[in-house]
């Protein structure tokens, strides 16, 4: 019967394969720490999109509510009882504009509306937050209930 051939030594790894193993070891930690910041500035900007999104859509529904029930909009120029706020005129078209906190965090609210075409208002509002230029918007058409 023929031997089988042993595909190892009995006398372990050199000292130079435990430096190239070091090497290539210290080469992945190095690149995967600089992609780090990366990963916490992407985890940031998320939160902070995700909660302006939350505060968008809660304006874009306070105000289609507003305007399907009647509400003026002098009622509305009221930044939703959120003070210190600033209101461009009490008649349409209006802008309003005010800030809110949450968690630490604040954030610009700028609704607006324009005159009423066929009683229907289109509603338009921006959230920005600090670092952002232009933050998100959204606009929605909402009609009159009689």
């Amino acid at each position: 019967m023929k031997t089988v051939l042993i595909l190892y030594n009995k006398n372990g790894i050199t000292f130079m394969e435990c430096m190239i193993a070091l090497l290539l070891t210290a080469i992945a930690v190095v690149s995967l720490m600089s992609m780090q910041s990366l990963a916490w500035r992407g985890a940031g900007k998320s939160d902070y999109l995700g909660r302006a999104e939350g505060i968008m859509q809660r304006e874009l529904e306070t105000y289609e509510n507003n305007f399907m029930v009647g509400t003026t909009a002098s009622t509305l120029c009221a930044c939703n009882g959120i003070t210190p706020c600033t209101c461009n005129g009490t008649v349409p078209p209006w802008t309003s504009t005010y800030k809110i906190t949450v968690d630490n965090i604040s954030f610009t609210i700028n609704a607006s509306a324009q005159a009423p075409v066929n009683s229907a208002w289109l509603i338009n509002v921006q959230v920005t937050w600090p670092g952002s230029v232009n933050g998100i918007k959204s606009s929605m058409l909402v009609s009159q209930a009689y």
